[in-house]
């Protein structure tokens, strides 16, 4: 008797199933549904973009903000010091810094105001600052000097760093720059003050201009302080105070902690792509794995040590210091006569006389750090270091190159680089200027520098990744005395390399597990050393679960490991813990239990999943095409059926004939009563059960059942007639393998994030077309079918499932993993699909009925499908007996039909709003009476959650009545918004563009207020529907009004944290209901760790208010069972009741409704027919007062866990 877990994994769902196997019989035990919030954000338009990204794009803008007004706080202090702006005092700069209030000194606010008459402007104040001698003694010219150092700190931007600069020139930012420079020489102003002033007397526009900073800004103020002598006037202290704080850019922070770890040396991090020994070691196990065959050789053969030292220069060429890669055909050519070589696997190649084991169009990286660094120092360029770096004394080569190589990593200004290139490498200018223009990629190696330089000896010796990886780790394994002794070590290598090349192919054993005995034997290795030993398909394991939980239950640990960071996958595998580790609580489960798990392909990362949607539209949009075609052909009559469809789509595929018989093929052939052509099974549904469209074509019926019946193509006797039919389906996969290819060199060059996901997602899509079409190629092919072929195909074996299956692993015993294509089949031979079809996408249950599919799917179901299908194949040829496959129990179908009335789907709703975000934070610690720096566990008391929305209002008062605005942008605008624009005149203009040139192209193009001078409308304000926004306290207007309800900004909540019911009676005995109301900007003053609680009772909402009691709170997500008279009837219900009563919180409006939605809906809100509220049996959604709802609710009265079982609670 075998106990079975099934598992229907998603984006947002797990369905589960338990049943018992006991012989051929399965008996279902029990199953449910787990919903829980994807890991993933998605725009309108279904863009994906992760939690922490939307998060860390508000924090940075607000960083950024924060960073400025220091950079200026720090700024006025010096000015104010040195008397060249108004006296600041510290309070005043504090409380701007710490309270948001700026200063209102009214010289100060004198100081900044501008007027253009008197020529009082920043623009004027530079440009007189650069042409005239200020006087020190007067306190106006020592304000003009400061306010244009003020403008400056105000204007400056970004710096970006040497490792930034991919060196695009005509990138936007550059060109822009580059543009600005030459009008600036064009006009004849050196300075960009000087340019900047002369567009502002003119009346043109200064902003949006792209500025340098160092070519623009520090070269003018350089200008500033010789011209005005600043050295003797202000000190040179203070000039350097000013310089700093007005330049000075705090260093990115590190990620060097993100870098994952070495798969073979645990405790050391994975090192950069850019490190010289990593390009030699990538160059060598690419070399290493080059196979050639020539005239004289009868197979393919590594190449000889001649032939790798002949290509090795070809990776350091000077034009790879640049390109990065070249493709294979340039190794080809050296070693063979030109045009006389080939790939072997290329049919167009086979009769060459020098055949590849790789296509020529293979992209081969090179090496550019090292090619640069040869270029300056020569071939033998760690020599030249070693006797020029003036600080290689003592060190060894490695620990010299790897200093030079630090130096190009961290350093970030090309002039300290370039001081260090003359000063400690000494090298002239050029060989400097040389030396700062080497670039380094950003990404990283699989293995650490330790690990790489244990392999590295064994690469250069010619052998093949795998076998040098192996004995990488020898140092550690092998006997001390022999490993010391340089004679000894190398003559035990060359024994342990000459045992691997005797080992037979033939032999059962690994290689590993060879090598491994050989070493005990030889050299009396213990078992211990021996798992020393690098091995080449090492990957990172989650460790063997050995301790159970506080009542003896054996329970997962945490899925979190170090190279799976797809937030979509993680948040579906921390809930597939909580729902197993809650199966093994219950006593559901035990670790014998054998577990099916089919993954979602949309657990993969977000470029794949692009690539699947976009897959999935392309063969829709071939549907509906095929769908057409045969209306048109057939008439508006006919009725198309599916198969027809499928038919069509194979006819296209095969450009209209018959593979096997070279016939024409019409519509009508295939369509309709008179059919000719059927769909047909490359390889029989007998011998592999595949019947994707990848094994299906459309072929003669009578040579389909009379000559091919459950043959192989390669069978038939005209095997190389049809072979020449689908060539055309060869070459097409094979060009897609060479766009596959380029693409993959193209995505390692890629200069920014957008740019490397478009190139991986056009990757995916190429890839899912390329083996379509190499599959149905391949299967014409096949002589004989592999075992398992079928199980294998369509099973997920990417990054996620390999993981998620390890992760079950260290659990279970017994982990199998199902494909999709293999539940759908067995669905529709155990008779369930219309059911699934039914519920799929409208009703969570179809996650259950794949659960009970896949849990009821074991080995011996995959070996019966063959009989059954060899049996229908004759039912339908030959009128044989009807096929018949046993269901995994006799009402299967029936209990199937079932489960939508048994089953409560639990929704997991996470309230982030509580929780306290954690930090190690470096802090003065007392230890043994000594302060100590240490990292201490902190918790924050931020708010986690969106507060209000984006749009701050603002407040206009008509005749008394109070009306909220908002300015729009033009070009945003809808048409309702016209008349809704607060200012006549400008509605009047805008209303006359739109009825002169239409709306769209008024609103796209340019509405002038005053054309004359060129002064246009870019925003209106317009009237909103809002009611009663929240009075934001928090952020006051700068410059406040003298009418009160101007002075704050106004915003809106995006819904409610929660509602709160209250019940009393009033004096005459009936019942009193209200409810109250707790916004997210409430909710977050609560919860903030500062905020006194003993003012409301420790509790969000009061327990008691107005005489009256609080009975519930509702919040998104919770749970509520309705009922008709009274609560008590509820524990009477049965399942199939409860089943129909069971409903979650969806909305909670401010009126005081609340939008509850049917526990096993699975469309969203959109998709729901109007309607249905009023005719639907089992209404999707239900909105009602709150006062008046007669509902249970989760937490007060019940309890429902994540299996769907209901404790009472009250």
């Amino acid at each position: 008797m075998t106990k079975i877990l099934g598992i229907d994994t998603g984006t947002n769902s797990h369905g589960w199933a338990i049943v018992e196997k006991q012989a051929d019989e399965y008996h279902l035990l029990d199953k449910g549904v787990d919903i829980f919030q994807e890991g993933v954000l998605k725009t309108e338009k279904g863009k994906e973009y992760s939690k922490a990204a939307e998060r860390t794009a508000h924090k940075a803008a607000r960083v950024r903000n924060y960073r400025i007004k220091l950079r200026k706080i720090r700024l006025l202090r010096i000015l104010s010091d040195a008397h060249l702006c108004p006296p600041l005092s510290k309070a005043e700069l504090s409380a701007w810094r710490l309270k948001k209030e700026y200063p209102k000194n009214e010289l100060f606010m004198q100081w900044q105001a501008t007027d253009d008459d008197s020529e009082k402007t920043p623009y004027a104040y530079r440009h007189k600052c650069l042409h005239e001698s200020l006087d020190f003694s007067s306190i106006t010219d020592r304000y003009i000097l400061g306010r244009a150092f003020y403008h400056m700190i105000q204007r400056r931007g970004f710096l970006s760093n040497r490792k930034d600069q991919n060196g695009d020139e005509t990138g936007k930012v550059k060109e822009s720059i580059s543009n600005l420079t030459q009008e600036m020489h064009d006009e004849g102003y050196e300075y960009l003050g000087d340019y900047f002033y002369s567009l502002y007397n003119k009346g043109e526009k200064i902003r949006n201009h792209y500025t340098a900073r160092n070519e623009h800004y520090l070269a003018e103020f350089k200008a500033i302080c010789e011209k005005q002598d600043l050295d003797k006037n202000l000190g040179s202290d203070v000039v350097r105070q000013i310089e700093k704080a007005i330049f000075y850019q705090r260093p990115l922070k590190s990620q060097k902690g993100q870098v994952g770890k070495c798969v073979f040396e645990k405790n050391k991090t994975r090192c950069p792509s850019s490190h010289p020994m990593y390009e030699e070691f990538r160059m060598l196990s690419f070399i290493n794995n080059i196979k050639i065959q020539t005239p004289n050789d009868d197979v393919l053969r590594p190449l000889s040590s001649e032939e790798r030292a002949l290509i090795m220069p070809l990776f350091f060429r000077k034009l790879i210091i640049k390109k990065k890669q070249f493709d294979f055909e340039d190794i080809a050519k050296k070693l063979a006569p030109k045009k006389q070589y080939g790939f072997y696997k290329k049919s167009t190649d086979v009769e060459m006389p020098y055949l590849f084991n790789f296509p020529m169009d293979t992209s081969v990286s090179g090496c550019p750090v090292t090619a640069a660094l040869q270029d300056i120092f020569g071939e033998n360029w760690i020599d030249a270091l070693c006797e020029t770096y003036t600080l290689a004394e003592g060190k060894s080569r490695l620990n010299v190159v790897n200093d030079i190589w630090h130096v190009l990593f961290f350093y970030t200004d090309d002039t300290k680089l370039a001081e260090f290139a003359k000063n400690r490498l000494q090298l002239n200018d050029e060989e400097a200027r040389k030396f700062c223009k080497i670039s380094l990629p950003g990404d990283y190696a699989s293995l650490s520098l330790k690990a790489i330089c244990k392999i590295l000896p064994y690469l250069r010796r010619g052998l093949i990744y795998s076998h040098a990886v192996f004995l990488g780790n020898l140092c550690e394994v092998m006997p001390q005395y022999e490993w010391d002794i340089e004679e000894m070590r190398n003559a035990a290598i060359e024994h342990i390399i000459h045992e691997m090349n005797q080992i037979d192919s033939k032999d059962a054993r690994t290689f590993e597990v060879c090598i491994e005995e050989y070493l005990k034997e030889q050299y009396h290795v213990s078992e211990e050393k021996l798992k020393k030993l690098y091995h080449p398909s090492k990957m990172d394991k989650y460790p063997r679960v050995l301790r159970t939980n506080d009542h003896g239950v054996y329970q997962l640990g945490s899925p979190r490991i170090d190279c799976v960071r797809n937030p979509m996958a993680m948040r579906s595998i921390f809930r597939l813990r909580k729902l197993v580790n809650r199966l093994l609580e219950e006593g559901k489960i035990d670790l014998d239990t054998e577990i099916h798990i089919e993954f979602a392909r949309e657990l993969n990362d977000a470029n794949k999943r692009r690539a699947i949607a976009k897959f999935a539209k392309d063969n829709q949009k071939k549907n509906d095409e095929a769908r057409k075609k045969i209306i048109d052909k057939m008439g508006e009559e006919y009725n198309v059926k599916d198969d027809d469809i499928l038919k069509c789509i194979l006819w296209e595929e095969q450009g209209h004939i018959c593979l096997y018989t070279g016939r024409q093929i019409a519509i009508p052939d295939f369509v309709g009563t008179s059919q000719k052509f059927d769909i047909e099974h490359t390889i029989p549904r007998s011998v592999d059960g595949d019947s994707t469209r990848m094994n299906l074509t459309l072929c003669d019926s009578r040579f389909n059942r009379e000559i091919k019946k459950t043959k192989l193509p390669a069978e038939l006797p005209n095997h190389d007639e049809i072979m020449a039919r689908i060539n055309d389906w060869r070459e097409k996969y094979e060009s897609l393998d060479g766009q596959i290819r380029k693409l993959r060199g193209k995505s390692k060059g890629a200069t920014t994030k957008k740019l490397k996901d478009d190139i991986i997602y056009n990757r995916h899509l190429l890839e899912l077309q390329r083996d379509y079409w190499r599959g149905k190629y391949l299967r014409f092919t096949m002589e004989i079918v592999p075992e398992g072929f079928s199980r294998r195909q369509g099973t997920d074996i990417g990054v996620i499932s390999k993981y998620a299956r390890l992760y079950l692993k260290s659990l279970f015993k017994h982990v199998y993993t199902v494909n999709g294509i293999a539940t759908s089949d067995f669905r529709k031979i155990w008779g369930v699909q219309d059911v699934y079809g039914k519920k799929e996408r409208v009703n969570h249950v179809h996650h259950c009925i794949d659960a009970i599919v896949v849990a009821c799917i074991s080995r011996d179901e995959y070996d019966k499908l063959s009989a059954y299908y060899h049996n229908e194949e004759n039912h339908k040829w030959y009128g044989m007996s009807k096929a018949y496959f046993k269901k995994p129990w006799p009402t299967f179908v029936e209990d199937l039909k079932n489960v939508q009335d048994e089953i409560l789907v639990y929704h997991y709703t996470p309230d982030n709003m509580p929780k306290q975000g954690r930090r190690k934070i470096l802090l003065d610690v007392e230890v043994d009476g000594i302060k100590k720096k240490k990292k201490v566990l902190c918790k924050g008391d931020a708010a986690r959650g969106l507060l209000h929305s984006d749009t701050y209002y603002g407040a206009i008062e008509n005749d008394g009545v109070v009306r909220y605005v908002k300015r729009i942008n033009l070009a945003s605008m809808k048409v309702t918004d016209v008349k809704n624009i607060v200012d006549d005149a400008v509605r009047g203009i805008v209303e006359a563009a739109i009825r002169e040139k239409g709306f769209k192209e008024a609103m796209a193009g340019t509405i002038w207020m005053n054309e004359e001078k060129q002064i246009p409308i870019k925003k209106v304000r317009c009237y909103t529907s809002i009611k009663n926004p929240i009075s934001f306290d928090k952020k006051k207007q700068r410059d406040l009004s003298d009418k009160e309800y101007k002075r704050n900004y106004y915003v809106t909540t995006k819904g409610n944290y929660i509602v709160a019911l209250y019940v009393g009676s009033t004096k005459t005995g009936k019942r009193k209901t209200f409810y109250e109301f707790v916004n997210m900007m409430e909710a977050a003053g609560y919860y903030k760790t500062s905020t006194d609680k003993s003012v409301v009772g420790h509790n969000i909402v009061p327990l008691e208010k107005d005489d009256c009691q609080l009975a519930f709170i509702l919040k998104k997500g919770t749970m509520v069972i309705f009922y008709k008279e009274t609560k008590e009837e509820v524990w009477d219900y049965s399942q199939k009741e409860t089943v129909r009563n069971l409903y979650y919180v969806s909305g909670i409006e401010s009126d005081g409704r609340v939008t509850f939605k049917y526990h096993q809906e699975a469309r969203r809100d959109e998709e729901l027919p109007r309607n249905a509220s009023d005719t639907s049996d089992i209404k999707p959604k239900i909105r009602v007062g709150l006062a008046s709802a007669k509902i249970l609710v989760q937490g007060y009265d019940f309890e429902i866990n994540e299996l769907g079982e209901i404790k009472r609670l009250r």
